[in-house]
């Protein structure tokens, strides 16, 4: 894998980092979102992020998940258990959407190995996107309208906006004391998906949330940011 490339995950996923021309600091727009993340600057000077995802719920648990993301590069690797539950790594230049995957010991190749690039990409878009979503509003194809306040517990007022992706509709209420997302509800052909969103921690100075609660499944998709540096370590790949 030629290591020039730059990162087309624009093309590929939907998932690259946002533009850098955000006004205000109203949190309900894309530059006062992600000036609540941690601010622009920070997430640019993001080029790595490895980190973990597992899922738990009433029919057991998925994962852990673990990936090296060099955004810079775009470079992944992801090693977990594969839908038949088998121990695999990949490795994957996401500008060609090509690389090489081993399961159980032994190495891949001809239909399963395409296969299993397939499901790693799945894997990655999905649980990217509900990682960096709150980074991404100022993405192209991205429309974000503010939405009147919306009373939650004890009468609290929060602000809410409404998010419209290529995934669908998310209305999205924020913590009224951080501005960062605290619940969406996301509307899409497949279904309604609510989630409550908690345990923002920041990583190289951007905010993610650790935890989230799916109301519809019963899942908890727990995430555990390992490292967040401005680029690869030696070795990573």
């Amino acid at each position: 894998m030629a290591r020039g490339r730059a990162l087309i995950v624009v093309a590929l996923l939907a998932l690259a980092a946002p533009g850098l021309c955000f006004e205000g600091s109203d949190p309900r727009t894309p530059g006062g979102q992600i000036a609540a993340c941690g601010g622009a600057a920070n997430w640019q000077a993001l080029g790595y992020l490895e980190f973990t995802v597992k899922i738990t719920g009433p029919a057991g648990v998925q994962g852990p998940f673990a990936y090296r993301w060099d955004r810079r590069d775009g470079y992944l690797r992801l090693t977990g258990p594969s839908p038949a539950g088998e121990k695999t790594g990949v490795a994957i230049d996401l500008g060609s959407k090509t690389g090489g995957a081993w399961a159980g010991g032994k190495q891949l190749a001809g239909k399963r190995l395409s296969d299993t690039v397939r499901w790693a990409l799945q894997r990655f878009g999905e649980d990217t996107l509900w990682l960096t979503f709150p980074l991404d509003w100022g993405m192209a194809g991205v429309k974000v309208k503010p939405l009147p306040d919306v009373a939650g517990e004890g009468g609290v007022m929060s602000p809410a906006v409404d998010v419209q992706s290529a995934v669908g509709d998310w209305k999205v209420t924020l913590d009224p004391a951080t501005g960062r997302v605290a619940r969406t509800v996301l509307v899409r052909p497949s279904g309604t998906l609510t989630v409550t969103w908690s345990g923002w921690q920041a990583h190289g100075g951007v905010f993610f949330a650790h935890k989230r609660t799916i109301a519809e499944t019963g899942e908890t998709v727990d995430v555990d940011v390992v490292q967040a540096l401005p680029e690869a370590p030696a070795g990573a790949f």
